[in-house]
């Protein structure tokens, strides 16, 4: 059985994914998709993605491509990011208690 995320899952696990920096996901009613920005200890933005469809965050597989191809782009322009990776996910309405962010 395939697990499907909601959009408020899928924006939780995209928002978790860029720590050491901050990300803020936003929800578009529009299209059911959402948009997130990354942005580093000074509140600068440092990448974005303005647009993942529901096709793309409904899918755990494709939502970790899509997360994994912005964490490289980050990387790629030099910046460091704690280690990261898809969580298994039995239940998408209960999902693993988030770290503390400091």
């Amino acid at each position: 059985m395939t697990t499907t995320l909601s959009r408020n899952t899928a924006m939780r696990l995209a928002s978790e994914a860029f720590v050491p920096y901050g990300c803020k996901a936003q929800a578009h009613e529009e299209d059911d998709s959402f948009s997130i920005s990354i942005h580093d200890l000074h509140g600068q933005q440092v990448h974005g993605i303005d647009h993942i469809l529901s096709t793309q965050y409904a899918s755990p597989v494709r939502l970790a491509g899509v997360i994994e191809q912005a964490r490289t782009d980050l990387q790629r322009q030099g910046r460091n990011l704690d280690p990261w990776t898809m969580p298994h996910i039995p239940d998408p309405e209960v999902l693993p208690e988030a770290p503390p962010v400091y």
